[in-house]
Order: structure tokens, then sequence, then C-alpha cells
């Protein structure tokens, strides 16, 4: 952090705080002012300005009177020095809590494509390809996957099937060979129910 120190002859010449007491020709610029805190009888501001001998931007804080039996206060505390911290202006990201329009959907339809593509090699465990925003984004991800776990000497061609519970449509891939023997490697696309209601 990059300090400056000013006497409180200094500021007063440049009007930090109160622009009126400026010198010509040596008046701040003021950037930004807010009320930071406050105490029984005072408030306490933070004031940005610019300095007219360096143009480099400054915080300070400063007290100001709450009523009009502190009009004699000093804005400084008595100090006759002052730190300034050297600031510059960046874009900062807040979180803030808002009001919900609609409530909250938990189930996985709200961030999942609605076709899914799987291999479920029989006895052991299914495994998912995954998901796709259409039917032949799914065919075709499930394709891309067969040729790369293993060498297709088939010509590849998806059959409807009946769909399995909470899904509305399904195809299963099947390899047909030249000889007629037909195989299925195990691979299926099918559409969720709930993401056609959506």
């Amino acid at each position: 952090m990059t300090t400056r120190t000013f006497t409180r002859d200094q500021l007063a010449a440049m009007g930090v705080p109160d622009d009126w007491d400026a010198e010509d020709g040596q008046q701040a610029d003021h950037l930004h002012e807010r009320q930071v805190g406050s105490r029984r009888w005072v408030s306490v501001h933070e004031l940005v300005f610019r300095a007219p001998d360096d143009g480099l931007a400054y915080s300070v804080h400063y007290e100001r009177g709450l009523t009009e039996h502190q009009d004699g206060l000093d804005a400084w505390g008595y100090a006759d020095e002052i730190q300034a911290t050297v600031v510059e202006q960046r874009p900062v990201v807040i979180e803030k809590w808002l009001p919900v329009d609609a409530p909250a959907d938990r189930s996985l339809d709200a961030v999942l494509p609605a076709w899914e593509a799987m291999y479920e090699p029989g006895n052991v465990s299914d495994y998912l390809i995954g998901y796709a925003n259409s039917e032949a984004g799914a065919k075709g991800a499930a394709e891309a996957w067969l040729r790369s776990e293993s060498e297709v000497i088939g010509r590849l061609e998806w059959l409807p099937q009946n769909p399995s519970d909470g899904y509305d449509t399904e195809f299963e891939l099947i390899e047909r060979h030249d000889d007629g023997v037909d195989t299925g490697p195990g691979v299926t696309v099918r559409r969720r129910t709930q993401a056609v209601q959506q």
C-alpha cells in the first residue's frame, strides 16, 4: 500500500476536505466521498481526491460534527500530519441477496440436456457417454465414442426401442455385418420424459 503524508496546511490549500478553503490554482478534484462510520457527535467520511501537484488519487478519512454544537470540531482530530493512501478506481463484483421470481427447480432437468447416450455392457455397470440437446447430437456422440473404443467393421444403425421408465424415446445402436449377423454393442440414446414436458 502506497501512502503519502500531507500537512494540514497542504490539504487546506487543496480544499480537502472543504473545497471552499482551496487556494487559486491548487484545488484538488474531489472524486468520491462517502460516510464510513459515525460516533455519538460526529460522522466519519472517506474522501477520494486527485492532488494537483502529482495527479495521483488519494483517500483520506476525516470527521464532521453532527449538530451545530460541533461546529468547532477539527476534521483531522488535531493531527499535524495526515496520512493518505494512493488509490485507483477498479471494477468490483459484489454478491447481493435478491428476491426470486420463481421457486428453485432442484431436478436435474433444469441443468442437464434432455438426451443422454449410455453404454450398457450387460451385467457390468452402465457408463454415461454424455448428454446432448438433440437426438442427432446424442447419436453422433454415441457413434463417435464407440468408434474410439473399438474397431467398427459393420454398418451402424439405430433401432427404436420401448423406452425405460422415466424416458419417452429410446434407440439402440446395432452393428450390421455382411454375413447377416447383427451385433448390439450395448449403446443406447434416450430422452428423459420430464425434459419434454418443460
